[in-house]
Formats: structure tokens, sequence, C-alpha cells
């Protein structure tokens, strides 16, 4: 553990300097700039995010926001620094020219400020996503659900984010309102201290409110906690538990697999429908997953419809290319024989708050026969 730390903090300072050294030749080519004020600056906001894990538990939490900001924003410039870098060394090797050498260094900085700005813009757009599902398995009544994932709570998304959240799905009146897990973002703390999930409670649906738990939920190591607060707001967490709907149709909600660092594997659906009396296979069955990855389970078990997040669709441009080879559906509707799938970028965001190729979004969808 300790090896590890040594050597990731060994490798990241290494990409820095060599960051940062062509960062101030590609400026101080164009304007002179102090080398030791540059130092300075740049040695803060490189160490800022690993000051903020390090410090975290520590500190007031003004610190702690500062830091996060400071340190998530940087990540994102620092990602986009290093693909541009890349880039330009490429032309800079085709064509061999010094001075436009500089330039594209210059340009590359330019721009991934540019990026960074505009993904800070896109992810406080928030678009509704509508699908028209139909099922077999015969309804009642048609189901209008809205789907939510990924608030990530916390440092970054805080009351105001939420109350907005809360504002746009009251407005789509849904029958039935699904968390996908990924509520909070790792820590509880801010949450507790700012009363961020009161908010919740002003949700308004004909059949209520219920969430499964995310990775990020478990990260809390307070997964009980949150629980019981979630309880208090009418909030109902289903963890490998199943419910009956207006006798029309069955909900699950899984524990993410994340579940197996701190209570053990979770149960496999089977389980989970055997868990209720009298189990109907007529009726239809939808499942909350975070994570979708694991869809064999759901399509062997004949689930209707799968919702599920986690991915963000890969939240800043390219990393969805490889979201897309990770997972079997990563982002939208997929069919998978009998099962349907609807996957969401989810509501905010992980590390830098800001979104390039993706949107924060609600869905919201109408499942018919």
């Amino acid at each position: 553990m300790i090896l590890g730390i040594i050597v990731f903090i060994f490798v990241y300072g290494l990409i820095n300097y060599l960051i940062g050294k062509r960062i101030y030749k590609s400026i101080n080519n164009r304007i002179n700039i102090n080398s030791k004020l540059f130092i300075i600056i740049f040695v803060l906001l490189s160490s800022s995010f690993i000051l903020y894990e390090l410090i975290k538990n520590y500190v007031p939490t003004l610190i702690n926001k500062i830091l996060y900001f400071i340190g998530s924003y940087y990540l994102a410039f620092l990602f986009y620094i290093i693909l541009l870098f890349i880039i330009s060394f490429i032309i800079y090797r085709i064509f061999k020219n010094k001075n436009l050498n500089l330039d594209l260094y210059f340009y590359s900085i330019l721009l991934s400020l540019i990026l960074v700005c505009i993904g800070t813009y896109f992810s406080h757009s928030i678009s509704i996503k509508n699908y028209d599902i139909k099922i077999d398995k015969a309804l009642k009544d048609d189901v209008n659900i809205v789907l939510v994932s990924d608030i990530h709570l916390g440092e970054v998304i805080e009351n105001n984010r939420l109350n907005t959240l809360v504002e746009k799905i009251n407005s789509l009146n849904g029958d039935i309102i699904l968390i996908a897990g990924d509520l909070v973002d790792s820590d509880l703390n801010p949450v507790k201290e700012k009363d961020m999930l009161d908010s919740l409670k002003d949700i308004k649906s004909k059949y209520g409110t219920y969430l499964s738990l995310g990775n990020h939920d478990f990260y809390t190591g307070e997964a009980e906690e949150l629980e019981n607060m979630l309880s208090k707001v009418n909030v109902n967490v289903l963890r490998d538990e199943i419910t009956l709907i207006n006798d029309s149709f069955y909900l699950i909600g899984r524990d993410d697999t994340t579940v197996k660092r701190y209570n053990g594997e979770r149960d496999s659906l089977n389980v989970i429908k055997n868990s209720i009396n009298n189990f109907n296979a007529d009726k239809p069955v939808i499942v909350i997953d975070h994570n979708p990855q694991y869809l064999d389970e759901s399509i062997n078990n004949n689930i209707d419809l799968q919702v599920s997040g986690h991915t963000h669709k890969g939240q800043i441009s390219p990393i969805n290319l490889i979201t897309d080879i990770l997972f079997d559906i990563d982002y939208g509707l997929g069919k998978f024989q009998n099962t349907s799938v609807v996957v969401t970028s989810g509501f905010g965001t992980w590390g830098p708050p800001i979104r390039i190729g993706s949107s924060s979004e609600i869905v919201m969808i109408k499942l018919h026969n």
C-alpha cells in the first residue's frame, strides 16, 4: 500500500514536472513570466487534489471545497493538455519546425482552458431524455418512470443543484421516481453538515421514490447511515430487495457489487425474487442496478427493464470511447432478448465538474404494453 502510494506520487510528480516545464517554455516564449512565481502557482495547482485527499478529514469544509475545486479542475486541464501535447509532438516530428512546435504547445494550453470552460457550462445544462418502451407482460396501466443517477452530492453538487433537480423531476409528473445509485460522492460529512437530503422529501409522484446504492454510496463507509437518512426523507432504499408496485409490476433494487468490500456478496436475482411471497412470473419486473456491466443475470432472469447509470457516458471525451468498449451498453436504450436496458449519463459529475461529449440528464421512460 505504502509502496503503491510512493510510486503514484513519483509518477504523478514526474508527469507534472514535464508538463509544467513545457507550459512554462510555451508561455514564456510569448509573455515574459517570473519563473519562481510560475513554479509556486503550478505546484499549488497540481498538488491540490492530493492534498485534499490527505487532509479532508482534518480541516474545515470550506478548505476541503476550495482544494477539491482547484484540484479537480486542474485534473481536467491536465487530461486535455497531455492529449494535446502528444498531438503537438507528433505534428512537430512530422514538420520539424521549432517555432511551429512552440506555437502548437501554446495553443494547446489555450484550447485546454477553453475545453474546461465549455465543459463547466455543459455540466450545468440539464437535458431531458425520453424513451418509449413496450413490454410483453401485462401492466395494469402505462407507467411513467423518471430516472436519475449519479447525483454525487458532496463538495461540488450541493443544495442548490439538488433543489433544481427536484423541481425538474416534479415538472415531469412521473408515476414513480427511480434513483440508480451514486447519490453521494464518497463522503457523507458535507451531506450531513448542509442537510442536503432534505430536498428529496419534496419529490412528488404516485408511487414514491426508490433508490439502489452505487459504488460511491458504499465508498462513504456509511451505507447504513445513508439508508437511515433517506428513510427520513421518504426515499425507499432497496438493498437486494423486491416490492410490488400497485399490484402491477415488481421493482427490484440491487446493491452495487462494491458491497463485497464491506458486507459480502450481493444476493442473486433468484434469491431476491423468491424472498417475496407468491412471486408472480407473469407480472413485469424492473431492476435498478447501478452498474450496467452485469447484464447477463437480468437477461437470464427474463427481467423486463433494467435501469442503470455509473458510466457517465465517459463524462469527458474521449473517455466515452473507453466506456463504449468496456460495457455492452454504456449509454442509451438497448434491447437484449426480452430485456430492455436504459443507461443514463447521470445528473452530477465525479472529479472535475465538467462534461464534454455527455450531458447532465434526467430520463423519462414511458413503459407500456
